[in-house]
């Protein structure tokens, strides 16, 4: 697999919490954490390993926060730890991340919030359990991977002789004199 790369994160966000889409199309494994200000992802798309290491701008509410998962996007529903502000910019840093971009879907400006705007449908899972379900899965493929190791190593000792080579059976023998 190829180095790391950064994939496209796309933003916008309410008083209360921000939308952020994380573009990765088949999305193996992503491991996102989130403590306080900073908020890292890995993961990789089968062919190329993604990730990135950010500050936000402010405290994400990590228990109240959510994602999904799809074919194309990891979506995250992220609780701002402090309600009613807007926040200039993602990131604490004034820096342009050139594969960060606000999403003009779900775009607002911060005194129309309170029109009925369509809100994204970011509900989905907890963020814990993104990390659990990858333990579960990298468990079951160790325990897979052991098996399979086991079952294509595992012979009949009473069939290998002294030097290692198979021993014949009896029949063999027979197809042999014929």
């Amino acid at each position: 697999m190829s180095s790391n790369q950064f994939p496209t994160l796309k933003w916008a966000q309410r008083k209360d919490k921000l939308y952020i889409t994380i573009n990765v199309v088949h999305s193996k494994k992503p491991k996102i954490e989130i403590n306080g200000k900073k908020m890292k992802y890995e993961g990789t798309d089968g062919t190329k390993n993604y990730s990135f290491d950010i500050e936000l701008y402010d405290e994400i509410d990590k228990e109240n926060s959510k994602y999904t998962l799809d074919t194309r996007n990891i979506f995250l529903n992220l609780k701002k730890k402090k309600e009613g502000e807007y926040w200039p910019r993602l990131t604490l840093n004034k820096i342009k991340y050139h594969w960060i971009e606000i999403d003009w879907n779900y775009f607002i400006d911060e005194d129309e919030e309170e029109e009925n705007v369509k809100e994204p449908n970011f509900e989905g899972k907890k963020l814990e359990e993104i990390t659990d379900e990858n333990n579960e899965e990298n468990k079951e493929e160790k325990k897979e991977k052991i098996e399979k190791k086991d079952a294509s190593t595992n012979t009949d000792e009473d069939d290998i002789d002294i030097l290692g080579s198979k021993k014949a059976d009896i029949s063999d023998l027979d197809r042999e004199e014929e």
